[in-house]
C-alpha cells in the first residue's frame, strides 16, 4: 500500500506529524522483525548447541564401545601370541573358546598365520590349506614390526565366508625372527549393531574410519555400509592438523548431504568415531517455531501499516480543511511577499500612505537612501514626516512639503517631481514623486529615486561644452579679428604676412583641439575595439618615436636609456607612439633649453611571478604642485595659466585613456619648480605568448 504523506499544497505543520507518524511505524516494523530475526536466530543457535551436546555424548560412547572393543581383542591376540610362542602347533583354540576364553560372540574367528602366510590354527574348522599370504593384515607384518594393532579395511573372509575386519599382531620369535601373525576377525555388523540403539534419523550417520579414509563399518539411516572410503572428509584434516575430536558442518563428501558432525579419535588406534545428524532433521522444531514467528510478525506489520494509514488519513482531512481555511490568508502572504521582494531589489524607495494619511509601509531602502537609521515611521502623519523631510535637506530646498505636492498635482493636472538634496557628508541628491490612488489601503505613494550621479554627468557635460566653446572662443576672437583688420585696411606686405601667420596658428590650434577632441571621443566609444594590437618590443617602438620625434629648434633629442634586451608587449603600436609622443611634447613644452629631458626603459618584476614593463619620461621643467598633479588628466587642465605654453589640456587625458586600454597604468611624480617625471607601466608578455 502506498499513500501519499501530503498533496502538493500541504504545509509543514501536517508534514511533520505524518513523517513522525510512519517514521514511528517503521521503527516499530523493523524492532518487530528484529526481534522475530532474533528469536529465529536464538532458536536455531540454541537447537544446534543442543545438537552438538546430544552428539559429542553419543560419538563418546561410541568411541568408548569401539576402544573398549578393540582393547579385548588386542587381549586375546597377546594371550594367543604368547600360547603360541610356548605350545606351537598344540594350541588348542577351540578349546578355549569354548572355555570362554575368547568371546565367540564379538570375535567370528581367532587364529594364528605361519610365516609362509598359511592359516595354521583357528577356533573354527579350517577346510584344506588356507594360503593367507596375500592378505593385507598379513604382509603388513612381514618385514617389520611395528609394534601396533593392525586393523584392516572389510575384507571377505576365505576361512569364514563372511565379511569382517582383521584385527592382527606379528608373533616374533626369541631372536626376533618373524613366526606368523595372530588375526582376530570381527564382524562390523558389530558396530553397526550397537548404533542401531542411537537415534540419529532417517539420514543420520554413524561410522567408524580409519585414518586411511575407509570406513570401517558405517551406516546412515538402516543401511549398512562397508569400505565406504572418505579420503577428503574434513575429518581427516582436521586430525592431520592435531585436532582429535572436533565439531562441524558440511556437506557429506560420500552423498552430499549437509549434516552437523561431530568425532573422536580413539586414543591408541588409527581409528576416529564419527556421528552424524542431517541439519534438515536436526532443525525441523527449529524451522516450525520460526514459521510461527514469521507468521506472528507479518500479522503484526499488517496492523501496524493498517493503524498507520487510517491516522494518515484522518490527519489528511483534517488538513483539507486547515488548507481552505489559509488559502486566502497564503494568497495575501504571497502578494506581500512578492511586493517586499520587489521593494527590497529595487534601488529607488517609497513611503505609502493610508487614507487618514499615515504612513502605512517604508521600503527598507529609504533609511539608507537617507543615510539614516533605526527611525520608526509606521504611523507618523504627512505633515510630520514633510518636516522630517525638510530638516534632513539642504538649506535653500525647493521642498514644501507633500500637502503641497499634491495641491500642485491637482492645479497642473500632471506629475512635477520635485529635486532635493539632502544633509549628508557628500552630495547627494534626490527626485521625489507623488503618486495618489483611490484605494482603500494606500491613498498616495512617496517615490524616491537617487540621481546624483545624472545630475553629476549633467554637470559635467556642462561644463565640458563650456570649457570647449571657451576653448574655441579664444582662437576663434584672434582669427576673426585679425581677418577683419585684413579686411579693413591696407597694410604693408610684413603687416599683411605676420597676421596671417598669427590666423593660422590659430586655426591650427582650433584643429588641434577639434582633432583632439574627436580622438578622444573615439577612444572612449569604441573602448580599444579599434585597436589592432600585436606582439611588439617597446624598446624598439621608442627608438622610433623618438627618431619621428621633432624637438624645438634650439633642443636636442632626449637622452636613452634602453636595455639590451627586448621587451615585449601586447599593444597597437600607433596608439602607444601617439602616448609617447604626448608625453615627450609635454616634457620639452614644460622645460627650458639647457633642461635634460630623459627617457628610461626597464622592466620591473612583481608578486605571483609577473613582470611589467616600465618607462618613464623625465624634464627639469618648471613641475607641478600636488594640487595640480590630481587634476592633470582633467579635460582641458592646464598646468601653465600664463598662457605663454600652446597647448589643448587634452593631452594626458588621451594618454591615460591609451594606457587603460592597454590594461597599464600611467604615474606622475613631480616637485614645482624641479621638474616631472610621467611613467607608463604596461604588463609584459613572453616573446612567443600569442596574440
Amino acid at each position: 500500500m502506498k499513500f501519499s504523506i501530503t498533496s502538493g499544497h500541504g504545509d509543514a505543520q501536517l508534514r511533520r506529524p505524518l513523517l513522525m507518524l510512519w517514521l514511528a511505524t517503521a521503527v516499530l516494523l523493523a524492532l518487530a522483525w528484529w526481534h522475530v530475526l532474533a528469536l529465529v536466530s536464538d532458536s536455531r543457535t540454541k537447537e544446534l548447541a543442543s545438537a552438538e551436546r546430544d552428539l559429542a555424548n553419543l560419538t563418546r560412547v561410541s568411541q568408548e564401545h569401539a576402544d573398549r572393543t578393540f582393547r579385548s581383542a588386542d587381549q586375546v591376540i597377546r594371550f594367543i601370541q604368547a600360547r603360541y610362542l610356548e605350545i606351537g602347533d598344540r594350541l588348542d583354540l577351540a578349546a578355549l573358546s569354548a572355555q570362554g576364553v575368547i568371546d565367540t560372540e564379538i570375535f567370528n574367528q581367532v587364529g594364528v598365520i605361519d610365516a609362509q602366510g598359511i592359516y595354521v590354527l583357528s577356533n573354527l574348522p579350517i577346510k584344506g590349506k588356507l594360503d593367507l599370504s596375500d592378505r593385507e593384515h598379513f604382509k603388513v607384518h612381514v618385514t617389520a614390526d611395528s609394534g601396533e594393532l593392525f586393523v584392516s579395511k572389510p575384507v571377505l573372509g576365505r576361512a569364514s565366508g563372511k565379511w569382517s575386519v582383521q584385527l592382527t599382531r606379528r608373533i616374533n620369535r626369541a631372536n626376533g625372527d618373524f613366526a606368523g601373525v595372530v588375526v582376530v576377525s570381527i564382524d562390523p555388523g558389530y558396530f553397526t549393531r550397537f548404533y542401531n540403539e542411537l537415534q540419529l534419523g532417517s539420514k543420520g550417520v554413524m561410522a567408524l574410519y580409519g585414518l586411511d579414509g575407509v570406513a570401517r563399518a558405517r551406516k546412515i539411516g538402516s543401511k549398512e555400509e562397508f569400505g565406504t572410503e572418505a579420503t577428503n572428509s574434513q575429518m581427516l584434516t582436521r586430525i592431520a592438523q592435531g585436532q582429535l575430536t572436533a565439531t562441524y558442518s558440511n556437506a557429506s563428501v560420500v552423498d552430499g548431504i549437509e549434516r552437523l558432525y561431530h568425532y573422536r579419535k580413539l586414543p591408541h588406534y588409527r581409528l576416529a568415531v564419527l556421528n552424524g545428524l542431517d541439519l534438515q532433521y536436526l532443525l525441523v522444531n527449529h524451522q516450525r517455531a520460526a514459521q510461527a514467528l514469521w507468521l506472528q510478525a507479518a500479522i503484526l506489520s499488517l496492523l501496524l501499516l493498517a493503524l498507520a494509514t487510517v491516522l494518515t488519513r484522518y490527519l489528511q482531512r483534517i488538513n483539507q480543511n486547515l488548507l481552505a481555511r489559509q488559502a486566502a490568508q497564503r494568497l495575501i502572504e504571497e502578494r506581500n511577499e512578492q511586493l517586499t521582494a520587489i521593494f527590497s531589489m529595487s534601488p529607488d524607495a517609497f513611503v505609502s500612505f493610508d487614507t487618514t494619511h499615515r504612513i502605512t509601509y517604508v521600503s527598507p531602502t529609504f533609511l539608507p537612501m537617507m543615510a539614516r537609521a533605526n527611525i520608526q515611521f509606521e504611523g507618523m502623519s504627512e505633515q510630520d514626516f514633510s518636516a522630517w523631510l525638510l530638516q534632513h535637506c539642504e538649506p535653500g530646498s525647493s521642498f514644501a512639503g507633500i500637502a503641497a505636492m499634491r495641491a500642485q498635482m491637482a492645479q497642473e493636472q500632471s506629475e512635477r517631481p520635485t529635486l532635493i538634496e539632502i544633509a549628508n557628508p557628500g552630495k547627494r541628491i534626490l527626485q521625489l514623486s507623488l503618486r495618489t490612488s483611490e484605494s482603500s489601503a494606500v491613498s498616495q505613494l512617496l517615490h524616491f529615486r537617487e540621481v546624483t550621479r545624472e545630475t553629476e554627468i549633467d554637470h559635467m557635460k556642462s561644463e565640458f561644452l563650456s570649457t570647449a566653446a571657451h576653448e574655441l572662443r579664444t582662437p576663434m576672437a584672434s582669427i576673426s579679428g585679425f581677418t577683419e583688420v585684413l579686411m579693413t585696411q591696407q597694410l604693408t606686405p610684413e603687416e599683411t604676412s605676420e597676421f596671417l601667420n598669427i590666423i593660422h596658428s590659430r586655426a591650427q590650434l582650433m584643429s588641434n583641439i577639434l582633432n583632439e577632441l574627436l580622438d578622444l571621443a573615439r577612444i572612449e566609444a569604441r573602448r580599444g575595439k579599434d585597436f589592432q594590437y600585436a606582439r611588439l618590443d617597446l624598446a624598439e617602438l621608442v627608438k622610433q618615436s623618438v627618431a619621428s620625434f621633432i624637438p624645438p629648434v634650439d633642443r636636442g633629442l632626449p637622452e636613452l636609456q634602453l636595455p639590451a634586451q627586448a621587451l615585449w608587449v601586447m599593444a597597437d603600436p600607433q596608439k602607444l607612439q601617439q602616448a609617447i609622443l604626448n608625453v615627450l611634447s609635454n616634457a620639452y613644452k614644460y622645460s627650458a633649453a639647457g633642461q635634460a629631458v630623459k627617457l628610461k626603459l626597464a622592466l620591473e618584476p612583481q608578486a605571483e611571478g609577473l613582470t611589467r614593463v616600465c618607462l618613464h619620461v623625465t624634464d627639469e621643467g618648471i613641475g607641478m604642485t600636488p594640487a595640480q598633479v590630481e587634476r592633470v588628466f582633467e579635460r582641458f587642465y592646464r598646468a601653465d595659466t600664463s598662457g605663454k605654453v600652446p597647448g589643448t589640456g587634452l593631452g594626458m587625458s588621451i594618454v591615460k585613456e591609451i594606457i587603460s586600454l592597454h590594461g597599464g597604468s600611467v604615474a606622475i611624480q613631480s616637485e614645482f619648480g624641479r621638474g616631472t617625471c610621467v611613467s607608463f607601466y604596461l604588463p609584459a608578455i613572453d616573446k612567443d605568448e600569442a596574440p
